[in-house]
């Protein structure tokens, strides 16, 4: 059963949890796809996780559809399509319920101060609870 987790955070603290979240399924030897809807946020995450941590490093690599498939543990990715071998998601734009489904573990973001964005998350959460996946709402905690 894929669990996804629903992290409430705020629209700018949102890739900070994105870099801590990708860091902690990387330390569990998971491979982790970052799912973006612009190039643009792919390159600004590649810059993020250059230099989110100074104790690791996360090997990672936009994906490019012409060239060899990356080996890297982490792949960002624009858009949703079938890659095997990653058993995280993480998403950094909104992704649909039957993609997370494809992965064991999904982190989505709820975005208290977007509330749109919001109410899309809760009728995802009603989705997912529906369809037989694990929902798990993770609370937002502030910075430290």
């Amino acid at each position: 059963m894929s669990t996804i987790y629903f992290v409430e955070t705020t629209t700018g603290e949102q890739r900070d949890f994105l870099c801590r979240w990708t860091d902690r399924f990387f330390s569990e030897r998971k491979r982790v796809r970052i799912v973006v809807d612009s190039m643009a946020a792919a390159q600004l995450i590649d810059q993020l996780l250059w230099t989110f941590s100074q104790q690791s490093f996360m090997p990672h690599a936009i994906f490019n559809p012409r060239a060899a498939r990356p080996e890297e543990p982490v792949l960002i990715t624009l858009g949703q399509f079938l890659a095997d071998g990653f058993e995280a998601l993480v998403c950094d734009s909104q992704s649909d319920l039957e993609f997370m489904g494809l992965f064991e573990t999904t982190v989505h973001f709820i975005l208290g101060d977007d509330l749109e964005r919001k109410q899309q998350s809760r009728v995802l959460w009603q989705r997912a609870r529906d369809s037989g996946l694990n929902p798990i709402h993770v609370p937002y905690e502030r910075k430290r």
